[in-house]
């Protein structure tokens, strides 16, 4: 072959070889992988908040992260595998404290949809859940429990608790069941005193909790078969419940109310098209999708005028106005701070003595 020709067929081929290149790479771009809580929490996350994935020509891969240490394995191990991570506020602000996150590009999200409270340099709220006290209805049917205070009252509701182990809101349910305002708790649990009294009152109820659950599908089978009678939960794990049937109440009064974010882990390997995910999943029709497959509230409130979420839901979910004032707003700031941590920490240990 003259050289000229050779030459002319090595540029094709390298051009060629170039193009593959680069669609390979867009294609990965292009496949995120979320990683979630499982169960009907996660599908629907993926199918209703991020249910515009396929048209947007992005394939969704999932996983689950197990909590919080999952997703600083996943960050540390020095090949992050997720490109978004979902999660409750308070574990997010920790991430970001860690320094586990990439920071959010606002020019792609459009946050100003919703309530500044929710957007952080480094993630941004998406939806809102409330841990609160579930409970058997056949068990309490002329009384049930509402508040901490009642799931403390072994004598007045007796039976089997089960609780978090992994630590978040159990101390605010500790000092509400001591009597303590919800407007006080977090100046309490700033203190050494505070934090002392909260254990204290735990110390009360640790013979009645049969379980410390670690996955919400274990607590979600925990009541559902009768294992314990009374059950620190989420609201959207019980109204599943309900909808399969199961006999299941649930209280708003005093839970703590939680916001959902999603952030991009640091090393994300397709965070470019994570961002664009984000900023749908913040969208109206995205997040009442969302609020009918799960009793999760929204977090862009036009969500609500969309015409696609019915009256009788929208009166289940945490950010409905007859639910929101008997809650109390979970702290990110105190749980990433040395305070927070600490407690955690110590709360590890209290379980497992």
């Amino acid at each position: 072959m003259p050289f000229a020709a050779f030459n002319r067929a090595s540029r094709i081929l390298i051009t060629l070889g170039l193009g593959t290149a680069l669609s390979a790479t867009a294609f990965a771009q292009k496949a995120v992988t979320v990683a979630g809580w499982g169960g009907d929490s996660q599908d629907a996350v993926v199918k209703g908040l991020l249910g515009a994935a396929k048209p947007m020509g992005i394939e969704l891969r999932e996983d689950r992260h197990g909590g919080f240490a999952g997703l600083k394995a996943n960050v540390t191990s020095g090949k992050t595998t997720w490109d978004l991570v979902d999660m409750g506020f308070s574990r997010c602000e920790q991430a970001a404290a860690g320094g586990l996150l990439e920071k959010l590009d606002y020019k792609v999200i459009d946050a100003k949809r919703i309530d500044p409270a929710y957007v952080r340099p480094s993630y941004v709220g998406v939806f809102s859940f409330s841990y609160g006290i579930a409970y058997d209805a056949r068990k309490f049917a002329s009384a049930a429990p509402a508040n901490w205070k009642d799931f403390w009252d072994v004598k007045k509701f007796p039976g089997k608790r089960a609780m978090f182990n992994q630590g978040p809101y159990v101390l605010e349910a500790a000092l509400m069941a001591d009597g303590v305002a919800p407007a006080d708790v977090y100046r309490l649990l700033a203190t050494p005193a505070g934090v002392d009294r909260a254990f204290r009152k735990l110390a009360e109820i640790k013979p009645h909790v049969s379980v410390w659950w670690s996955s919400s599908g274990q607590a979600m089978q925990l009541i559902r078969d009768g294992e314990v009678d009374m059950i620190m939960l989420a609201n959207g794990r019980a109204g599943a419940l309900v909808d399969d049937g199961a006999k299941i109440g649930f209280s708003f009064d005093q839970a703590l109310l939680e916001i959902e974010c999603l952030m991009v882990p640091k090393g994300a390997p397709n965070a470019a098209s994570a961002m664009r995910l984000i900023d749908a999943a913040l969208e109206p029709q995205a997040q009442a999708r969302m609020a009918t497959m799960i009793e999760y509230g929204p977090v862009n409130l036009k969500a609500y005028d969309s015409g696609a979420i019915p009256a009788q839901r929208a009166a289940k979910l945490p950010t409905a106005p007859q639910n929101l004032g008997k809650q109390l707003m979970t702290s990110p700031e105190w749980y990433s701070s040395p305070q927070g941590i600490a407690a955690m920490e110590q709360l590890a240990r209290f379980i497992q003595k």
